[in-house]
């Protein structure tokens, strides 16, 4: 794969390179001819020959970071910030979310501004703006109104990168898929693994969703262009899928018919908020992202949602 423009001898952090999404980073910026510093918690099992070098991500909700990002940056010309806290752990205090997702961004761009790095991404959250669902497509000058505590630092994250570095770029991707996913994605894997048919064909809530590999082209991409800098994108595969639509197209990666079965509406929704209230919203209403802003500016998903999901399927 050829190199992003600009990219020939940058040096580029990324944190949060042990995760789902932050290995899928270092991995499809390394093929893009990026030197990655891949910083991590605990150490990498395996990384891409040539390009990576492995780096101790300090423990976001300790002290001292500005110190500790500083020596980490040295060298790096621009920060990819994909570590912290996907969701709230039970019984995990607010105010641990707001130290790792908020406090340690800032620490990091901070220490970035002050190191003289050019480039920051920061990976969001489209539940920086939105609870689970939202009656219109959410553009990104949509006033934000997170619903839980996770949203909240991640709203609070973007308000702090940006006061430390104006030009920092955000991105605010949805539910992500591909090989390895975990959360909600996952559980919908296992259920399209089921031998059964599932009474999901009534369930009409449309949700955007984003492959790993789409949100490494938009890293890339965003780092290749000068006029992306200072600004938020949102981010989606394309066309918003039903959640009977996703499990369809898991299935037929693998050889196997859709098996949804369609029962009204209105009954599905009372037998979902029945036995699963905490989901009825994912379930059942709409959560789409209007990603024209980045699409204005040229750029494309390489993967389709219904390529992401059979990797899922398959990884």
């Amino acid at each position: 794969m050829a190199p992003a423009a600009g990219a020939a001898g940058m040096t580029i952090l990324v944190t949060g390179a042990g995760g789902f999404l932050g290995a899928a980073l270092v991995e499809a910026l390394a093929a893009r001819g990026f030197a990655v510093r891949a910083a991590a918690r605990s150490p990498l099992p395996a990384l891409p020959a040539g390009r990576v070098s492995p780096a101790t991500l300090p423990d976001l909700a300790g002290s001292g970071l500005d110190d500790r990002f500083s020596a980490l940056l040295e060298g790096v010309e621009a920060v990819v910030h994909a570590a912290g806290l996907a969701h709230r752990p039970a019984g995990l205090d607010e105010t641990v979310m707001q130290a790792v997702n908020a406090h340690a961004s800032a620490s990091l761009a901070r220490a970035a501004r002050r190191r003289g790095v050019g480039r920051f991404v920061l990976i969001s959250s489209s539940r920086a703006v939105s609870g689970p669902s939202s009656p219109h497509p959410l553009t990104e000058t949509a006033t934000p109104a997170p619903s839980d505590a996770y949203g909240r630092s991640k709203l609070a994250a973007e308000r702090t990168v940006r006061e430390e570095l104006p030009e920092a770029i955000i991105l605010r991707p949805p539910v992500l898929h591909g090989a390895g996913a975990k959360g909600n994605m996952a559980r919908l894997a296992r259920l399209a693994r089921s031998p059964l048919p599932l009474p999901f064909g009534g369930l009409a809530g449309r949700r955007s969703i984003l492959s790993d590999a789409n949100v490494a082209e938009a890293v890339a991409f965003v780092l290749a262009r000068p006029d992306a800098a200072g600004r938020t994108f949102h981010l989606a595969d394309g066309d918003p899928l039903t959640v009977g639509q996703m499990i369809g197209a898991m299935r037929q990666a693998v050889g196997r018919p859709p098996g949804i079965v369609g029962l009204p509406a209105a009954l599905t929704e009372r037998l979902v908020t029945r036995l699963a209230p905490a989901l009825a919203d994912q379930l059942c209403r709409d959560l789409i992202l209007d990603d024209a802003a980045i699409r204005a500016l040229g750029w494309r998903p390489v993967e389709s949602s219904a390529a992401g999901l059979g990797r899922m399927m398959r990884g």
